[in-house]
């Protein structure tokens, strides 16, 4: 099944009519109307979750179900087009996979954007939802949207974006993945009017001899030597920043800790989190980075994961 097919994307959303679907097509929309690009609102009809036996004929049931589908992606259309002019949105709906689906279009897109159902059991097979599995292999940067836990109404208010009050916060170490995070946060930021807060986390193998010598020994050699490195590395980052795009305001923070649940902490105040990702393209590629995984799972505000 398919509608409209265009050969390349602005910016694509998954829909399927959930609240955090719904959060996640206002929230994308809105990047679509700031940045002036197509949205995409797509939607897959995954065979998995269809009650049938072995011997059944599925190309039977295909008119029912794209009649459902095609009436799932119009709703979610007229959604996007309280914020976007008509001709800006496109529907497509596909049989399959939804993650393989969405992967598969992040070939072609600038932005991927995806709902999340909220906080459940991290250990409760997360890695294998829609959101998660997109952020750790699509192929161009994924927004998680979080929607609420349990039931709640259709009018759950969009999230708040970046600006005044709501910072733009990336999380930054020594790694490549790191680099491209901070160019892809310094965008959203300049164009947000935004200010940009980089943070390291500052991690010990050992956090609690650690706090006992900081707190009780004043820090030892060790301790001392990765508090440095992780202060010279928020600042070789702001000066890069600074440098490259000077009207843009940049704070920095070291933090201490669990970097994913620092990280994720931030997310109370912050318009956006942004974190890399070093897992590889495709399906035969590693899964979601722990600490990605955690901010995603824990955040309260959207978070941005870059490969």
């Amino acid at each position: 099944m398919n509608a409209q097919a265009p050969t390349t994307y602005g910016i694509v959303v998954g829909y399927d009519g959930s609240v955090a679907s719904q959060l996640a097509v206002g929230w994308a929309a809105e990047t679509a109307r700031q940045q002036g690009k197509h949205l995409t609102l797509v939607h897959s009809v995954n065979l998995a979750g269809t009650p049938g036996f072995p011997a059944m004929d599925f190309s039977e049931l295909e008119p029912s179900l794209e009649h459902a589908a095609k009436a799932l992606v119009d709703e979610g259309a007229e959604r996007a087009s309280t914020t976007l002019d008509a001709s800006q949105v496109e529907t497509q709906y596909w049989l399959g996979s939804a993650a393989a689906q969405l992967v598969d279009a992040s070939r072609d897109a600038e932005l991927l954007v995806v709902g999340s159902r909220g906080r459940g059991r991290l250990l409760a097979g997360l890695l294998g939802s829609t959101s998660y599995a997109v952020a750790a292999h699509a192929q161009c940067p994924v927004v998680v949207v979080r929607g609420p836990g349990g039931e709640t109404p259709d009018d759950v208010p969009i999230p708040p974006r970046p600006g005044r009050g709501h910072d733009v916060v990336v999380g930054v170490d020594d790694s490549d993945a790191s680099v491209r995070a901070v160019d892809a946060a310094v965008e959203v930021a300049e164009r947000e009017g935004a200010v940009l807060h980089i943070v390291r986390v500052a991690h010990s193998p050992s956090m609690e001899a650690w706090t006992y010598a900081e707190t009780a020994k004043g820090g030892t050699e060790e301790t001392h030597a990765i508090r440095d490195h992780a202060e010279q590395s928020v600042t070789r980052a702001a000066n890069r920043v600074r440098a490259l795009h000077p009207k843009v305001i940049v704070t920095t923070e070291v933090l201490y800790g669990s970097p994913g649940q620092s990280l994720a902490d931030l997310g109370a105040t912050a318009g956006l989190i942004v974190v890399g990702s070093r897992g590889h393209g495709g399906f035969t590629g590693m899964l979601l980075g722990s600490v990605s995984h955690r901010v995603i799972h824990d955040a309260e505000c959207p978070v941005m994961v870059v490969r």
